[in-house]
């Protein structure tokens, strides 16, 4: 059962949401209300189409909600339960074509990506978007389609809906199939009459024999090869070792001139060293320990003697900076005492007092002004109240009296208005005037201010000069010391690299007279091992002319069985080649007789495909035919037609009712004698008997517009058929209607859709 949905920026829908019941649901509303929209939008959710995308009736743009104003994405999410399980789709649509899709079980994700959606719905519902909009939804008046078609093409698209379609072209493959297969055996045929196997047979073994000696004879070939081959590596051995004896003896005359030239040169590196009369080791490490810890003490005196250097300059520094603000203190006392000259603050207190005096006269001389004219304004206001008597006295006044006080009044009021005027300006200009006094006042204050804290900046000054000077001499005196503590630093590493430096020597000779010994041992040694080794010479040449007769005897051989190989593998591939033609002859003679069994399987199969497809219709007809006995009585309970059926012919599928109770006759074709309403009822019944058994599993059925040609008494008819027939037979109905008439279906939920299309308004929905 479809439970709920709901549709954002969907064509008309800005944002509806609409919970649907279990049997009939009818939407209302006029036309262009957004009644499709929503049996659309369920088809757009399930499957990601609708009819009129599949047959490219509409662009994104028109889908995507553009009134008032084009909007940038529409969404759908539809809420449906099968099987006592809760599903959920939600799909954005883009303006720029692009979708987004998901799908969830009691709240758990299922799938994201477009297509994998749609087959998950698939196997959900156990039905695919065109079994669903051919069986399930009726487009708008389509309700009665399947009679308004010519018989040819009823036949073709019921066909469709039964996917009985697919034997016909099965059939109509099978025999284009059939004749293609007897064109090539016949032309197989006609091929291989060209050719005499036997022979070809003949000449097939004489290449493989002559193939045989060849091989033979390369084995003979590979024999003798390997005989020189044995003897090479024999003499080769033979060589290498004569050849490794020689230059063992070569290599041990070289490093034995190697080892003399060097123990020459270490006696030679050894008198130079001796004749610098560089002492006994031990005594200059002792010399080395006495010097380095004279040279720490000195680093040490140098240290304390660079801090107390730094120390005393960065007192100097300070000092310094002392002087250097004294002075820009001074420099400020000085622009200071200038300043106090120009004007004291007795006399800056006195002009402020003076001139904040006279504001206040100015402020009062306004004040009264503007007292005295509000009075004339009052006055005046009576005076025009009471037209014919004083405001103050309430005598008589004659027009002409009246006249000239209110000019009078008048004139006074505009001189007054002019005067206070002029003394607002003279009240801005004083007061203006008293902010310069004030601010001169502040700037006397500061300059007392400032001079009061640079009352002794003298005596600072002079004090400064004298510590600097006593620094400078400190100074002075520290860089001296420093100075000598550094020489005496410099003197005393000089003397400690002297004495490491013969040191070093000392160690030389001792490593010097190491190594000679170790390599006159090693002398010793090659000596000895040269006197061993013996080789001659002429003996390695007869060795190497042998090596090298045995080489150009593997070269002949190498090359007469190449030879051979080269005409073995000719022969070979022409062996192959007879081969292959032989067994393409066969395969030719063979693949002949497999077609024409195969075509003879295909004419089986042919015929098995329509006796196939004429029991499938039967079958699915009379199921169908079955349920629409069963269910026209409920649709339509009147006397004159007691029952329905769909009968097939050769080139058409009739509806048909019965007129008579006599059990083999009576059946006319409703197109013939029913009326629009009993049409629709018909057809009615149809939709839902292809509904049922085309998809058993989902008793859903989808009609919009299905009113559209019934007259009032066949209207009256099928608001009983979907108010009590229906809902007993199909779980869901989902009916779409601008016709009134269809309240009166009482047991069915109501959804009432309207919207001020002048105006480019969304739909708005009302549920009863």
């Amino acid at each position: 059962m479809i439970d709920s949905i709901e549709l954002k920026n969907w064509k008309t829908h800005k944002d509806t949401s609409l919970k649907f019941s279990k049997g009939t649901n009818i939407l209302l509303g006029q036309m262009g209300a957004g009644k499709s929209s929503i049996m659309d939008a369920i088809s757009f959710a399930l499957f990601g189409t609708y009819p009129a995308i599949q047959h490219r009736r509409v662009a994104v743009s028109e889908i995507i909600m553009n009134r008032p104003e084009q909007q940038k994405q529409a969404s759908v999410r539809l809420s449906f339960g099968v099987d006592g399980a809760t599903y959920e789709v939600q799909r954005n649509l883009e303006l720029n074509g692009s979708n987004k899709a998901s799908i969830s079980k009691n709240g758990t994700y299922l799938q994201s990506q477009p297509q994998r959606v749609n087959e998950e719905v698939e196997r959900i519902l156990k039905v695919d978007y065109d079994l669903f909009s051919r069986a399930v939804y009726a487009e708008q008046n389509q309700l009665t389609y399947f009679l308004e078609l010519r018989p040819a093409e009823r036949k073709k698209q019921i066909d469709e809906l039964l996917g009985l379609d697919r034997f016909a072209a099965a059939q109509e493959n099978a025999g284009s199939l059939i004749n293609r297969i007897k064109d090539m055996v016949a032309e197989s045929e006609k091929t291989a009459e060209t050719f005499d196997i036997k022979k070809l047979r003949e000449q097939q073994k004489a290449m493989s024999d002559e193939l045989e000696e060849l091989r033979k004879k390369a084995k003979e070939l590979e024999s003798e090869l390997k005989s020189y081959e044995k003897k090479r590596d024999e003499s080769e051995k033979e060589l290498k070792t004569a050849k490794d004896r020689y230059a063992k003896k070569t290599k041990l005359v070289k490093e034995i001139a190697e080892l003399k030239s060097k123990l020459d040169f270490v006696d030679k590196e050894i008198q130079k060293i001796r004749e610098k009369g560089i002492g006994e080791r031990k005594e200059l490490e002792k010399k080395a320990i006495a010097l380095k810890s004279d040279l720490e003490t000195k680093n040490k005196a140098e240290r304390e003697a660079a801090e107390s250097e730094k120390k005393a300059l960065q007192q100097l520094a300070g000092l310094e900076a002392d002087k250097r603000g004294i002075g820009k203190e001074l420099e400020d006392k000085e622009k200071l005492l200038k300043e106090r000259a120009k004007k004291g603050k007795k006399e800056a207190e006195e002009e402020v007092k003076k001139k904040e005096d006279e504001l206040k006269r100015k402020e009062a001389e306004r004040g009264a002004s503007v007292a005295s004219m509000n009075e004339d304004k009052k006055w005046l206001l009576e005076l025009e109240k009471h037209m014919s008597k004083c405001p103050i006295c309430e005598r008589e006044l004659t027009s002409e009296i009246r006249e000239r006080i209110l000019a009078d009044k008048k004139s006074t009021i505009q001189a007054l208005e002019k005067q206070i005027g002029a003394q607002k300006l003279d009240v801005e200009k004083l007061e203006k005037e008293l902010d310069v006094l004030a601010k001169e006042l502040e700037t006397v204050n500061r300059v007392e201010e400032k001079l009061s804290g640079y009352a002794d900046l003298e005596k600072r000054a002079r004090e400064n000069e004298l510590a600097l000077q006593k620094s400078k001499e400190e100074s002075q005196k520290l860089k001296k010391m420093a100075e000598e503590a550094k020489d005496a630093v410099s003197n005393a590493k000089d003397a400690l690299t002297k004495v490491e430096g013969a040191m070093e020597d000392a160690k030389r000779v001792e490593r010097y007279a190491e190594e000679k010994e170790k390599e006159s041992r090693s002398l010793k040694e090659r000596e000895t091992e040269l006197e061993k080794t013996d080789v001659d010479e002429k003996e390695i040449d007869r060795m190497q002319n042998e090596f090298t007769r045995i080489s150009v005897s593997i070269k002949e051989a190498s090359t007469r069985l190449e030879a051979n190989h080269s005409a073995e593998k000719e022969k070979a591939e022409q062996v192959e080649e007879k081969r292959k033609e032989v067994e393409r002859i066969d395969r030719m003679q063979d693949d002949a007789k497999a077609k024409k069994k195969a075509a003879e399987s295909l004419v089986t199969f042919k015929e098995a495909l329509a006796e196939t497809q004429t029991l499938l219709r039967t079958r699915l007809i009379g199921s169908i035919n079955g349920i629409m006995q069963e269910i026209w009585p409920e649709l339509y309970p009147y006397g004159d037609y007691q029952g329905l059926l769909l009968e097939p012919t050769s080139d058409d599928y009739i509806l048909k009712v019965k007129t008579s109770r006599d059990e083999n006759d009576g059946w006319t074709s409703v197109d013939a004698i029913a009326s629009g309403g009993e049409k629709s009822v018909a057809c009615l019944a149809m939709r839902v008997a292809f509904a049922l058994v085309l998809v058993p599993n989902l008793r859903w059925i989808i009609l919009d517009e299905p009113t559209h040609n019934i007259d009032q008494q066949g209207l009256e008819r099928f608001v009983k058929a979907i108010n009590e027939v229906l809902p007993r037979i199909v779980e869901q109905v989902f009916i779409i209607t601008h016709d009134e008439m269809l309240k009166q279906a009482v047991n069915a939920k109501i959804y009432v859709m309207s919207r001020n299309k002048e105006a480019g308004e969304g739909t708005i929905t009302e549920s009863y």
